[in-house]
């Protein structure tokens, strides 16, 4: 453990130059992917800031700095971590480092009162699996808010989220020495939430201690993709570099509620894995990548400052949707396919939390509309699971997880689309 110690601070340490010297291992595509999914996030965290500012505020905005360690376990969700791997062990205890830089809300804006005056900024994450040989040593950049559910005068309880990138996991192929791997991509994106209370040990400290839930998954970008799932307490401090400033409490106005009528559209990729029996009578496995494109409209409702509610149809082209191959040569091959095979047709409600320009939405569909298809097991719902940022000129965009059985990630959707929004009251004047 000792080891592992100290290989997690030296990489840690060394997070960002390490993205950078090994940028050649990744593919152009899955390259490409990445950086526009980590500029999602930087726009995400830039925007909710620099909409907080202004050349008015006299009084800047309290910066902290927070260090975490979690030692967890790992949640066995696969055969390849219970115990299917050239180890032939399970996978258990796990642990973590965590820095994160914060921005202290004080109420400057009313959404920040909403939302109890939380903290957001960004993280580096570093995870480490002791004598572990086949997933790597995972590290982590992210962006992230943490919100309470309630303060008190020197506590509070309160949710985290963290949205980001991870790389350094090992690349391996879909099925490898006999063994399906959870993860084959260097990079996969990276989820975290947790619970946890913060309490005052000074005018510039405090003792932080929480449980999280940690997520992995490269949305099929790149098989395999299993995803590592890992849960863990976290006890750290955070330091404030300036002292504590008093929270801006103001009269809410009563919010009017609003129409909202958008469409989106959003290319995805997902590669697809087969097996076949090579002419030596081995089994060999493949995989292909398949475009899906989406284009999706609904009209939300915003009932509050901090909710909107809704519903809307998807039309997409699923590349992958009862893909096949052919045998040439001994090797497969894509089959060809009708454009009507692939063509499906969805209906979903929608919930959105609102974040200033930010929206983190959920939307639970299911399909009126399937070709028929040689696979008997073909999921019948999906869910969505995304953030959205609004831009000047009616302009939205952002990134989703779709999924399916409320537990597997299909693929990652990148949307940018056009909204109108419209007010109409109903009370009489």
């Amino acid at each position: 453990m000792f080891a592992c110690n100290i290989y997690s601070a030296h990489r840690f340490a060394q997070i960002f130059n390490f993205a950078q010297t090994h940028r050649h291992m990744l593919s152009e595509k899955s390259r490409s992917y990445k950086s526009f999914l980590l500029l999602c996030l930087l726009l995400f965290n830039f925007h909710l800031f620099a909409g907080d500012t202004t050349k008015t505020d006299v009084q800047r905005y309290t910066k902290t700095i927070h260090f975490y360690y979690q030692p967890g376990m790992v949640i066995p969700t696969h055969a390849f971590v219970k115990g299917d791997n050239p180890q032939n062990k399970p996978y258990g205890f796990f642990h973590s480092f965590t820095a994160q830089y914060g921005i202290q809300s004080d109420g400057k804006k009313l959404w920040q009162q909403l939302y109890g005056y939380p903290v957001w900024g960004f993280g580096a994450y570093s995870a480490c699996f002791p004598g572990d040989h086949e997933l790597g040593h995972p590290l982590a950049v992210y962006a992230y808010i943490n919100a309470p559910f309630k303060r008190w005068k020197k506590w509070s309880i309160n949710y985290e989220v963290d949205f980001g990138i991870s790389f350094n996991w090992k690349r391996h192929d879909l099925r490898e020495n006999g063994y399906y791997y959870p993860i084959g991509s260097f990079a996969t994106v990276f989820f975290d939430f947790g619970i946890n209370s913060v309490v005052q040990l000074s005018k510039r400290l405090n003792l932080y201690f929480g449980l999280n839930f940690t997520h992995f998954s490269n949305g099929s970008v790149k098989l395999p993709n299993l995803g590592v799932n890992m849960l863990a307490p976290r006890v750290g401090v955070n330091y404030l570099f300036n002292d504590r400033q008093a929270y801006i409490s103001r009269a809410k106005p009563t919010y009017e509620k609003e129409w909202e009528w958008l469409i989106t559209l959003s290319p995805s990729l997902k590669q697809v894995g087969f097996t076949y029996v090579d002419s030596n009578s081995d089994t060999v496995a493949t995989a292909f990548n398949y475009g899906v494109y989406t284009v999706s409209t609904g009209v939300n409702r915003q009932v509050s400052y901090k909710i909107k509610i809704g519903g809307g149809l998807d039309l997409s082209y699923n590349g992958a949707y009862g893909a096949d191959t052919t045998m040439k040569n001994g090797k497969p091959e894509k089959a060809t396919a009708i454009f009507g095979d692939k063509f499906l047709i969805g209906v979903f409600p929608s919930f959105e939390l609102v974040i200033n320009q930010i929206s983190i939405l959920a939307q639970p569909g299911f399909y009126i509309y399937l070709p028929e298809t040689e696979s008997m097991d073909v999921p019948t719902t999906y869910q969505r699971v995304g953030i959205k940022y609004y831009f000047p000129g009616n302009i939205v965009a952002g990134v989703n997880v779709r999924a399916y059985n409320f537990s597997q990630a299909d693929f990652i959707e990148f949307n940018v689309g056009y909204t109108l929004k419209w007010k109409k009251s109903y009370r009489s004047r």
